[in-house]
């Protein structure tokens, strides 16, 4: 047992990067602000807003700018196919707007890092759900096939959509 338990560790570092110690232990103080992305934990919940001038801050990495620091992914897309080539931009933009518009609802899922070639783009994200999301609005949006994996006890999805241009296989 003590094996499985082992190997299941060295399948979660490949796809997290380090495990513990990089993650705060123990719950934020309130009015922690993050002195990257400037989100403020209040209440129990990052978010957005203005800390009030009465109290002094605490100041810590929130879990997203930890996560990005140490490149610990939560989730990735690969976007694939001959569709790609000339309709780079459009998808870029779609990626995009689905992580801006998450981030107002969920500030911690973000964009870690995008990597482009000729017919392929890759997406690293802070979370899961923010790969499921954008993996089903490039589905939505410009058709193609959508495979979604997921790893809920280790918090990461892996997710590859492909389309290649009419007539292509």
């Amino acid at each position: 047992m003590r094996n499985a338990n082992r190997a299941r560790e060295v399948f979660r570092k490949e796809k997290r990067g380090q495990l513990g110690g990089s993650l705060q232990a123990g719950k934020y103080k309130g009015d922690t602000k993050c002195p990257k992305c400037e989100l403020i934990f209040r209440n129990g919940v990052w978010k957005r807003g203005a800390l009030d001038p009465k109290h002094e801050p605490h100041w810590n990495l929130c879990p997203a700018c930890i996560q990005i620091r140490d490149k610990q992914i939560g989730g990735t897309i690969k976007c694939t196919g001959s569709f790609i080539e000339n309709h780079r931009q459009e998808i870029l933009n779609r990626i995009h707007n689905v992580a801006r518009q998450t981030s107002a609802a969920h500030p911690l899922e973000r964009i870690i890092n995008t990597s482009e070639n000729k017919n392929e783009i890759v997406v690293f994200a802070t979370n899961e759900h923010l790969v499921a999301r954008i993996g089903k609005a490039l589905e939505r949006d410009f058709g193609g096939t959508l495979e979604l994996r997921y790893a809920p006890e280790d918090k990461y999805a892996a997710a590859q959509w492909h389309r290649n241009l009419e007539g292509e296989r």
